[in-house]
């Protein structure tokens, strides 16, 4: 998990809220309650249309009619559009389309079960290729043998568009945490610069690393939080690596990316619970972000870039 300056200052203002299933908060520097007030109805809003978890999202209906175009919120065509973005950007790695794989191991809920979901059975993962989306008609279709879940993206894509609203409504700065799906913008009252905190998955709350950004996004991926035994008895998280179905078994329990967006920070972290620890850095290297992981064995690996980032680490 991260955060970022988690208590308001003497000129700021917080809100603290669960949503899209994640505890969550909002941070407005030079800004009003109502601000506040706005940036929550918004989380909520976003979240009624694309959770898998309410019956009637967008999400939730395309699903439903799966090989047949369906009537969404241009938003959510917006973040499906940047889902697919991202499943071409990490070479599938990242791919909204394992929700079959991920209920089949078990989670059902936004809390997790120890029981199968054979209601998507025959359905197939690695379909992103062949999602749909019409701006023009403002539909959304996904494969007939197939389901979707945007998952952290979701969270990342609504954290940067309530951030960058807060700032078009006149904030100074701001800071949007959902689920641990990272954004800063603009200035802190106090400070020139925001920190963020990465939690040590192998003794939180303490910290790995503690990063300076001046702006961007930040994302976590772990399974530590979200573990299970599944319908076969076997131990089971919820970061399905599309190439198997299956639970990743890379190794890393923990992966953070610094990224321009926290979209793009939440699509490259997911990729990099995809590959052994050095790899992961490597495939971040590559395309110029900054991260860090942790395996199982307590190894920390870090990008080439990192340093630039980094202001304390453990």
């Amino acid at each position: 998990m991260s955060g970022a300056t988690p208590h308001a200052g003497e000129h700021s203002l917080q809100r603290d809220l669960r949503v899209m299933g994640c505890t969550s908060y909002i941070v407005v520097h030079g800004g009003t309650v109502e601000m506040l007030d706005a940036a929550e109805r918004r989380l909520r809003e976003l979240e009624a249309w694309w959770s898998r978890f309410l019956d009637d999202s967008d999400i939730t209906r395309a699903n439903r009619a799966a090989g047949r175009p369906t009537v969404v919120h241009p938003d959510t065509l917006a973040v499906v559009s940047r889902a697919l973005d991202a499943w071409r950007q990490t070479n599938g790695r990242f791919d909204i389309t394992v929700l079959p794989s991920l209920l089949q191991h078990g989670y059902t809920h936004s809390t997790v079960t120890h029981r199968a979901a054979p209601s998507l059975a025959g359905t197939r993962v690695g379909t992103s290729a062949f999602v749909g989306v019409d701006y023009d008609a403002s539909t959304l279709t996904v494969p007939f043998d197939s389901a979707i879940d945007l998952g952290g993206i979701g969270k990342g894509f609504a954290a940067d568009v309530v951030a960058e609203e807060l700032l078009e409504a006149g904030a100074t700065g701001a800071v949007v945490n959902v689920g641990g799906d990272l954004v800063v913008l603009g200035v802190p009252s106090d400070d020139a610069s925001w920190y963020v905190g990465i939690e040590d998955p192998r003794d939180p709350p303490a910290l790995v690393a503690t990063l300076r950004m001046q702006s961007g996004g930040l994302a976590t991926s772990g399974t530590t939080i979200r573990r299970w035994t599944d319908a076969d008895g076997a131990e089971a998280h919820h970061v399905i690596d599309p190439t198997s179905g299956r639970p990743s078994a890379a190794g890393v329990i923990s992966a953070t990316v610094l990224a321009a967006d926290a979209a793009t920070a939440e699509a490259f972290a997911t990729a990099a619970m995809m590959l052994p620890g050095a790899e992961a850095m490597a495939m971040l290297d590559a395309v110029h972000l900054a991260g860090l992981a942790v395996d199982r064995d307590g190894a920390v690996f870090t990008t080439a870039t990192l340093s630039a980032f980094t202001e304390v680490s453990a």
